[in-house]
This record gives C-alpha cells, sequence and structure tokens, in this order.
C-alpha cells in the first residue's frame, strides 16, 4: 500500500513572547497510506493537532516537509490542497457560519468548482442524505441541529469535492457514547462506499474508539513520535514506557 501523505521530521516552535519559544513538534515523522485510517494519540499537548493544522496550512511549520500524493505541500496551491484534504473539527456547531443555512455552507466548495444552482442543490441533498440526514437539513440553520446532526453535515460538507485525506481532529470527543458510535460507523460505510480512495486520519484521545477504528496507530508525547505500528499491536501490546502508561490510565 502506497503513502498518501508523509510527514517528514517536522518541528514546530511557538515564541510566547521575546525570549519564550515553545517547541509543540520535534522531528515528526509518519505516514498515510492510501485507502487506511491512522490513529494519532496522546494527552493533551502532545501535537497531535498541531500537526494536523500544519497539514492543513493552518499552522506554519518551522521546518521539515509534508508530501501529499508524492508532492511536496510546498509546490501545492492551496485551492488544490483544499480539494485533496478536507478536516472535521471537534465543535461541529462553531465550525459553521451560524447565519448560513446548512445547505449553503456544504454547497460552498461545489459553487467555488463552477457547478449551476440545480446541481449544487441536488449534490448537497446527497451528501446529506449520504450523512444520515434528510435533504430537509439543508433549509436548517447550524443551531437547530443536535451535535451529531451538526457533525453529519459538517462531514457531508468535507466530502463534497471527494478529498483523499479527511483528518478528524477529536470529531467525536464531544459527542456522547452513542452518537460517537453512529459517528463512527458513518466513517466506517463512508470508507467501504466511497467511489475514490479515500484514507482518514483520526485524532483522538479515545484510545478503546481507535483500536476499534483505525489500522495503525501513531502515539504522540511532548510533540515527539513515541511509537507507532498496528493499532491493535500496539495497543495490547506497547513497548514504550509512556504508551503503557497513557494506556493503563484509560483500558
Amino acid at each position: 500500500m502506497d503513502n498518501i501523505l508523509e510527514v517528514k521530521k517536522l518541528n514546530c516552535v511557538f515564541n510566547k513572547g521575546k525570549s519564550t519559544e515553545v517547541t509543540a513538534l520535534k522531528d515528526v515523522s509518519f505516514q498515510l497510506r492510501r485507502g487506511e485510517c491512522l490513529g494519532i494519540i496522546g494527552e493533551s499537548g502532545s501535537g497531535k493537532s498541531t500537526s494536523a493544522r500544519i497539514i492543513t496550512r493552518l499552522t506554519k511549520k518551522t521546518s521539515g516537509e509534508v508530501y501529499i500524493d508524492g508532492q511536496s505541500m510546498e509546490d501545492i496551491k492551496p485551492k488544490e490542497l483544499y480539494k485533496t484534504i478536507q478536516m472535521v473539527f471537534q465543535t461541529p456547531v462553531e465550525s459553521f457560519n451560524p447565519r448560513l443555512k446548512v445547505g449553503t455552507s456544504v454547497g460552498e466548495s461545489l459553487r467555488n468548482a463552477g457547478l449551476s444552482k440545480d446541481e449544487v442543490s441536488k449534490r448537497v441533498e446527497k451528501l446529506l442524505e449520504e450523512c444520515g440526514l434528510t435533504r430537509d437539513y439543508a433549509k436548517r440553520y447550524p443551531h437547530e441541529l443536535s451535535g451529531g446532526e451538526c457533525q453529519r453535515a459538517a462531514i457531508a460538507r468535507a466530502l463534497a469535492n471527494e478529498p483523499k485525506i479527511l483528518i478528524c481532529d477529536e470529531a467525536t470527543s464531544s459527542l456522547d457514547v452513542t452518537v460517537q458510535k453512529e459517528i463512527i460507523a458513518l466513517l466506517n460505510d463512508i470508507r467501504k462506499k466511497a467511489k475514490w480512495d479515500i484514507s482518514i486520519m483520526f485524532i483522538s484521545h479515545d484510545i478503546a474508539l481507535v483500536q476499534s477504528f483505525c489500522d495503525r496507530v501513531v502515539v504522540m508525547n511532548k510533540g515527539e513520535v513515541v511509537e507507532a505500528g498496528d493499532a491493535n499491536d500496539i495497543i495490547t501490546n506497547p513497548k514504550e514506557e509512556y504508551t503503557k502508561k497513557l494506556i493503563a490510565s484509560v483500558l
């Protein structure tokens, strides 16, 4: 299986005032294989979300390289990057413009791609239905949806341009357990039924969820990769002391 995403020796240092620097990432390297789901786990502040934000150009790296489908991220135009990578965030309601109806937000990238009004409307309705929402949700505002419904709409929006990579940054952590399972089932369904190869980078502090959903896992601590490998192997038989303590604290 070839790599759709390669992160090589990524470093990120934040300046916290004139004389204070904070190292968020230190020589972070990992790969996301085509068609797989890669879990990223670690405590708060371990560098999980910073890695994702650099990959999506929401945060600037200090040094290192990111390759997407073999091409340096530096050579990919922003418009093309956002067609290739999409992100689903922790707080779905906050990720939507509260003044716009859900259908308008879901269809934004389609309008930007030049589709007609009718084409966008039909595609939005289909996307919502594929994510478990009826077409009438397109006419509702974000605050009129529950957390789970809003996250389904956020996933529909992320899938509009058929991205090669879907990054889920704690996408289930603000939802109750029942809804979490529904969202994971939806993501599994998307992986199986997508007419294109989609790879998922799943950032979560829920280790049991990562074990049940992900193919491989990367363990991070204080901005560094501690260990990586098959999800079930790492979680049932961790080699590094940090991973052992992390897993023992939650399982």
